[in-house]
């Protein structure tokens, strides 16, 4: 899981007390139980639940890790609810209060107060609420993934890079381009296939694609410990799908190139594109994406898969964890025996 920012503000007044207040600030022994007034959070693994209205509780458990000196890491796993779990690339902890941010998803906030051995708080996700009571159980699970923002050449803003914390088995890696319309949901699939090993580049959103931010991205994931580089992937959502998949058609996009291709919710193929697609699926092993099953949807996933023209090639239709699922195991057919 993501090594998240402790941050702690210390205000001060004179040189002596700006010297005390420092002292003070310094990382702590990790602790069982808090209180009133610590600098620092419990750590362990804290089990308990999110309510939902008229509905049953979701059962949930937060982790909160002191990993070295002046770090903390946190993850919050909703067991019956997926699309819910994250670990936080932010960390602030301050007058007994914790509160995390999911990456990506700046409008989805867990905020809880350390009460002894409790957490209390909610889980704030757009305009929806859920009060959560955690209660500490022992230590902390071990971290499955991480995530760190980092600069890839080409986009304008950070990326997020999910990546397992056992980096001693290398294995398959994306690099994600959202669009702004995708890009609410990107974090949940970035979490969902970190959770499953592999290594996500949640590349900034945008509605154009350029061949050099696409190669920069590609070669930062060849650089990046843990990644089987045989095996680098690129996934495009929207309108960035077809964008991708015109210049992996042609031969002079530049190396590294692709192993694999994944296309969200790609645009219903034109007459006049479907040569481009079809040579795609020549080239590159192609997934299609889309996530609903309603008859409009149905004829444009139709339409790609008779624009792709091979039987490699794979058009998945669905929702929630059934399609994460699928997903997954197109990606485990990948890393079968050559």
């Amino acid at each position: 899981m993501l090594v998240f920012a402790y941050t702690i503000r210390c205000r001060f007044g004179a040189l002596l007390g700006l010297l005390a207040g420092l002292a003070g600030c310094q990382a702590q022994p990790e602790a069982a139980g808090g209180q009133a007034g610590a600098a620092h959070p419990s750590t362990g693994h804290f089990a308990g639940t999110l309510e939902v209205p008229g509905q049953p509780a979701l059962r949930a458990a937060l982790e909160v890790r002191h990993p070295r000196p002046g770090h903390y890491d946190a993850e919050l796993v909703v067991a019956n609810a997926p699309s819910l779990s994250f670990v936080a690339d932010t960390l602030a902890f301050e007058q007994n209060t914790l509160h995390l941010t999911r990456p990506g998803r700046p409008s989805e906030t867990l905020t809880l107060t350390q009460q002894g051995d409790f957490w209390r708080g909610t889980l704030a996700v757009d305009s929806a609420s859920y009060p959560a009571l955690l209660l500490r159980r022992g230590p902390a699970e071990p971290a499955v993934y991480r995530v760190r923002r980092d600069e890839v050449a080409g986009p304008t803003g950070q990326a997020l890079l999910f990546s397992p914390a056992d980096e001693t088995l290398p294995g398959i890696a994306m690099a994600v381009f959202p669009t702004p319309d995708t890009a609410p949901n990107a974090p949940s699939w970035a979490d969902a296939l970190a959770r499953e090993g592999y290594t996500v580049l949640l590349l900034p959103a945008a509605d154009t694609l350029a061949p050099a931010h696409v190669t920069a991205a590609l070669a930062y994931l060849h650089r990046t410990p843990g990644v089987d580089t045989a095996r680098v992937g690129a996934w495009a959502a929207g309108t960035r799908a077809p964008l991708l998949a015109a210049m992996l058609a042609q031969p002079n996009l530049g190396s590294p190139r692709p192993a694999f291709v994944i296309v969200q919710g790609a645009p219903l193929p034109s007459a006049a594109s479907r040569s481009m697609w079809r040579t795609l699926a020549r080239t590159e092993r192609v997934l299609g994406l889309y996530e609903a099953t309603d008859a409009p949807t149905v004829r444009t996933a139709n339409g790609l898969r008779t624009a792709l023209a091979s039987p490699q090639a794979r058009v998945l239709r669905g929702q929630g964890s059934g399609l994460v699922e699928a997903v997954v195991g197109w990606l485990r057919e990948l890393q079968a025996p050559r």
